[in-house]
């Protein structure tokens, strides 16, 4: 039986760690952006926070729908469909274009009147809509890259991608630096730097991919960037159509955790900070069962797409023990090192202890957190993504954040900010469960029905 685990879990960790680079120097840069905000002082460190958790649902949402490229790709692959391949891709970027388009008018438009409602203090709003005028021109250039990206990885060339990642993050460094405290001719603009930063690095990557993908070798059977055709208003429907549900259970997840960050700015810029800074940590941990699920959305994609259902259903199984493993891992580091890590953020000592706390609670829900991401992935190469949907909104928003803001603000129980991160572990427990019980359905339906299993092929 170990034999057989190890067999399995060859090419799912070949393909995983890749993605996981990628994810690691993507993440990176939100922590440069808070590392280089804190130096900056506690203001910026708050306002950065605040912002963060209003463009951050944004840019997973639109990221989310792009997703569906994907398994659509890595059935076409196991198809052994390439002009399908090159198809999916063409019609993804004019999609990524128009949601792209569509986020960042969201984000100007919307900014100010969100952070008045929530009565967030005048100073840290005068920061956070500089640092978000910023980062929503670069919303774009966000949507197109994850484009490419979703079709890079689907057709198994990931360390490319992982490599353009890690240079983007190493050119944030310098960018973050000069624009936050200034240098010679360009004056410090503070938290609103990071924006700008983040913006060049963007474009620069979506730039570095588009050029990978059109003149790289790699691509030279299936040339998927040549005679690009016109927009397909069927297969950009089809895309649509498993990408929102993705994008929106991403955002029911991730919005949670940044609407619990506009809660928390009520209680001051000493627990904003803590929060960011917890969040900033499980942010980087996450991505370990995140990457391991984008490759279980690949290998089950390409057993489906070859017609191996009982090969899809033992890929799963093998990656939620894999998950598993991981999860346990990444529990003993934020608990044992919690001190360290957060002292890494901040020197004020009333931030370190308040995050202290809930890296403590963050530590707890590592298991579930992994179990519910590791099922959505599978799932996903299903193609099963409406009824993900459902689960999460149920759990994330009428679970999880009505249990955290009374255990958090209301007068009964007032935890503060340890109140809402009971509410997560609650309500990211509770959707572990719902997946794991979809996933169980589905992969049975699959093996026992395989006529049903989604294997649609738009045409040209």
């Amino acid at each position: 039986m170990l034999r057989s685990f190890f067999k399995q879990a060859k090419p799912l960790m070949v393909l995983m760690l890749p993605i996981l680079g990628t994810q690691l120097a993507q993440t990176g840069m939100g922590v440069v952006d808070t590392l280089i905000a804190g130096l900056a002082g506690t203001l910026d460190l708050a306002s950065i926070a605040v912002g963060s958790s209003i463009w951050l649902p944004l840019v997973l949402f639109e990221a989310g729908i792009m997703v569906a490229l994907t398994p659509m790709v890595a059935h076409a692959k196991g198809a052994k469909n390439k002009q399908q391949s090159a198809h999916y891709l063409q019609q993804g970027i004019y999609l990524g274009l128009v949601i792209g388009l569509c986020a960042m008018a969201i984000l100007l438009l919307g900014t100010k009147p969100l952070m008045s409602l929530m009565d967030i203090s005048e100073d840290i709003q005068t920061i956070t809509v500089d640092y978000l005028f910023y980062i929503a021109l670069a919303l774009p250039a966000v949507a197109i890259h994850q484009a490419f990206r979703s079709y890079n990885e689907a057709v198994h060339l990931t360390k490319p991608v992982t490599a353009i990642a890690f240079a983007g993050l190493l050119l944030n460094i310098p960018l973050n630096l000069l624009f936050v405290f200034g240098w010679g001719p360009v004056e410090a603009m503070g938290g609103p730097g990071c924006g700008l930063a983040s913006l060049i690095v963007f474009y620069m990557m979506t730039i570095a991919i588009w050029l990978y993908t059109h003149f790289s070798s790699h691509h030279k059977k299936v040339k998927p960037l040549q005679h690009f055709s016109a927009p397909n208003f069927k297969t950009i429907g089809h895309i649509s159509a498993v990408g929102f549900p993705i994008g929106l259970a991403i955002f029911a997840e991730v919005s949670l955790f940044c609407i619990i960050a506009l809660f928390i700015a009520q209680l001051g810029p000493v627990v904003v900070a803590a929060h960011q800074i917890t969040l900033n940590i499980t942010t980087v941990t996450f991505m370990v069962p995140l990457s391991l699920a984008t490759a279980l959305t690949v290998r089950v994609g390409h057993e489906l797409g070859r017609n191996n259902p009982i090969g899809a259903k033992q890929a799963w199984v093998n990656a939620i023990y894999i998950n598993l493993i991981f999860a346990l891992g990444n529990g003993c580091i934020l608990y044992f090192l919690r001190e360290s890590l957060a002292g890494l953020y901040s020197q004020d000592q009333q931030v370190v202890t308040l995050a202290m706390l809930l890296l403590m609670h963050a530590a707890i829900f590592q298991i579930s957190d992994s179990l519910q991401v590791g099922a959505a992935g599978a799932l996903r190469g299903y193609k099963d993504t409406m009824v993900t949907l459902m689960i999460s909104i149920v759990s994330f928003w009428l679970v999880g954040l009505p249990l955290g803001y009374y255990l958090g603000l209301s007068q009964a129980a007032p935890m503060g900010a340890a109140g809402f991160w009971v509410g997560l572990i609650v309500g990211l427990s509770v959707n572990a469960v719902l997946l794991l019980a979809r996933l169980q359905f589905v992969s049975r339906r699959a093996i026992n029905h395989p006529d049903i299993t989604p294997h649609t092929v738009i045409q040209n």
